[in-house]
């Protein structure tokens, strides 16, 4: 009867691990996005009208596995104008919010 306990309690930490770790992995994509959000709004505040381009890369690898088009609108003509990078990061992130309200 113990023993059957332990089990139980061990699948459902099992469970709870999995649903956390799964929430975790959805909740990753936009904390990225609202990271690079606040970099690039500081760029536009200290009227710096050029995205990095270590920080343009690290963005177009990832835009570049969730949506090909945003990620071809950032690297339009080869400029890296920081309220272009910003509006395109807006709707990035749109893209997933709705997701992660249904997740949450």
């Amino acid at each position: 009867m113990i023993e059957e306990a332990n089990i139980s309690i061990r699948r459902a930490e099992d469970a709870a691990l999995r649903r956390r770790d799964a929430l975790r992995a959805h909740r990753h994509p936009v904390q990225l996005l609202d990271a690079w959000l606040n970099q690039v709004e500081m760029l536009v505040e200290r009227k710096e009208p050029i995205v990095p381009e270590p920080l343009l890369g690290e963005i177009a690898g990832f835009l570049g596995k969730l949506d090909p088009l945003l990620c071809r609108r950032l690297s339009r003509n080869g400029k890296h104008d920081a309220l272009r990078v910003l509006d395109v990061l807006f709707e990035a992130e749109e893209q997933f919010l709705p997701a992660m309200a249904r997740i949450s």
